[in-house]
């Protein structure tokens, strides 16, 4: 795991206009992710530290909660509001600076609806605060659930079967959760059988939604994939074409089904 140099930076603006679907704010309390995930096509998009490795610098938005505070006492609160659209909100960072969950306990207050995305066990921390708030949902990212490929591709990040027992446990506490099942990434967890044990373990955490995406190429993060995938003595092959996902899809289907679970393509 690489070093990471943390910056402080003075957060003006705490909530941004979404274009996501089913978002209408975005809330990114961190720029950079000490996940490190070799598929992220965040610097792709947000071009942050180009020449630095992902995760290797990650900013601390000093203030967030502060700003939120103003500007949900200025404006209404309506909308659902995504928290960690870009990055993590649960790096590990989080456990220190609490930035993430100032801003859910600011919006918990003010009625706010909010939608949780995060590959970290450490969202249990905030039960606290997501416990009996109706307007919460919280979703975790699990793309394939084999340990070494997970270690491989997200050297920074929960292990997969820590992250499904922070949904069993979610689950078991009536919070509001669902699987997001990406990236799905060709010839590491693209098998029909790979797919059923994803859909599986998420039934058996008490997930009745599932969300999922095959692995969407960048420039950056196909160069990281290359090189994650070669020192596992491993190459990186062609990317999925239409008839691939439409067989990834079709695999889903039948695993929600048998499974009870509903299905959602990402985006």
């Amino acid at each position: 795991m690489i070093s990471v140099d943390v910056r402080l930076r003075q957060c003006k603006r705490a909530a941004s206009p979404s274009r996501l679907p089913g978002l209408d704010w975005a809330i990114n309390p961190y720029r950079g992710c000490a996940h490190s995930c070799a598929y992220c096509y965040a610097q792709d998009v947000t071009r942050f530290e180009p020449s630095r490795s992902w995760g290797e610098v990650v900013e601390v938005k000093i203030g967030i909660v502060q700003s939120l505070k103003r500007e949900l006492e200025k404006e209404r609160s309506a909308g659902v509001y995504g928290i960690g659209t870009v990055t993590d909100p649960y790096q590990p960072l989080e456990e220190e600076y609490e930035l993430t969950r100032g801003c859910l306990a600011l919006l918990k207050r003010h009625a706010a609806r909010a939608s949780i995305l995060t590959k970290s066990d450490l969202v249990l921390r905030d039960l606290d605060i997501l416990r009996s708030w109706t307007g919460v949902e919280v979703g975790i990212s699990i793309g394939c659930a084999d340990r070494e490929v997970a270690k491989l591709l997200e050297p920074g990040a929960a292990t997969p079967d820590k992250r499904f027992r922070a949904l069993q446990k979610l689950s078991g506490e009536g919070v509001s959760t669902y699987l997001m099942a990406a990236p799905i990434v060709r010839g590491l967890s693209d098998s029909k059988g790979s797919i059923a044990e994803l859909v599986r373990l998420a039934a058996e955490s008490g997930v009745h939604r599932i969300i999922w995406d095959k692995y969407n190429p960048k420039p950056m993060a196909s160069e990281r994939m290359a090189k994650a995938l070669s020192s596992a003595g491993l190459e990186m092959g062609a990317h999925h074409t239409a008839a691939d996902a439409e067989s990834i899809r079709k695999a889903f289907i039948e695993e929600c089904r048998r499974s009870g679970i509903d299905l959602e393509e990402a985006f």
